[in-house]
């Protein structure tokens, strides 16, 4: 069976149900979706991906109430991946918003907190988003295809810092929170999982995944008779 017709599992809030995504996702072939009360975010598309959904008008209301922020923050804290999906093809027009508010609002979210925003055209164009983010998280492209590209920089803490990027489930903010930490990439590298934790953004199983990722074995292909895999340069 390929990973296309594997069957993709996504849990949504229960108070998601009136806006017609879970309907429309649950309609789809090898879509289940289950309903449950989650604490943080809309839908559960995998263990370490979460997504917040809102219309643009809930968008402008948040910001102006505060709720966004705390949602942002509350999403940040969990280890893995968060994405807001703004529902709607008119942002700025929506509320009496000024349109500034809103671009520092979605600024704050992707530099500042290190969440991922997309936007959908309505409900259905939502839940084809979901159905796809989810069928990428739990089972892959279904094919391989090299994503590494070499970023070249002559500026030196640049260069270290799309290292540590490259570590899992480091994105920029964690990445400089890491190396504002311990000082250099030597010195991350021999941090223990204590010392990890202690950083923002780096919860037990991001760190065990750090732990996991610099101690990795790399004799395993040759030992058992694997040709090691060719990089873009070779």
């Amino acid at each position: 069976m390929s990973s296309r017709e594997e069957l993709v599992r996504i849990v949504a809030d229960h108070r998601e149900a009136p806006s017609g995504v879970p309907g429309a996702l649950a309609e789809m072939p090898n879509v289940s979706v289950s309903m449950a009360s989650l604490p943080v975010a809309d839908y559960v598309l995998s263990a370490d991906l979460l997504v917040e959904r809102k219309t643009a008008a809930d968008l402008s209301a948040s910001i102006v109430d505060g709720r966004l922020f705390s949602q942002a923050d509350a999403l940040a804290s969990r280890d893995g991946q968060a994405v807001l999906v703004i529902e709607g093809g008119e942002i700025y027009g929506v509320s009496n918003l000024h349109p500034n508010a809103i671009r520092g609002a979605l600024s704050y979210l992707v530099v500042l907190a290190d969440l991922a925003v997309l936007r959908s055209e309505g409900p259905e164009d939502t839940a084809y988003l979901l159905a796809t983010m989810a069928r990428h998280a739990q089972h892959g492209l279904g094919y391989e295809i090299s994503l590494h590209r070499k970023r070249r920089s002559p500026n030196r803490d640049l260069q270290v810092r799309y290292l540590v990027e490259d570590l899992p489930g480091i994105g920029p903010k964690t990445a400089h929170e890491l190396l504002r930490a311990f000082g250099s990439l030597g010195a991350l590298v021999a941090a223990n999982d204590k010392a990890l934790r202690a950083v923002p953004g780096v919860g037990p199983k991001r760190a065990a995944e750090i732990r996991e990722f610099v101690e990795w074995q790399y004799a395993r292909e040759a030992e058992q008779g694997r040709e090691p895999p060719r990089s873009e340069c070779d």
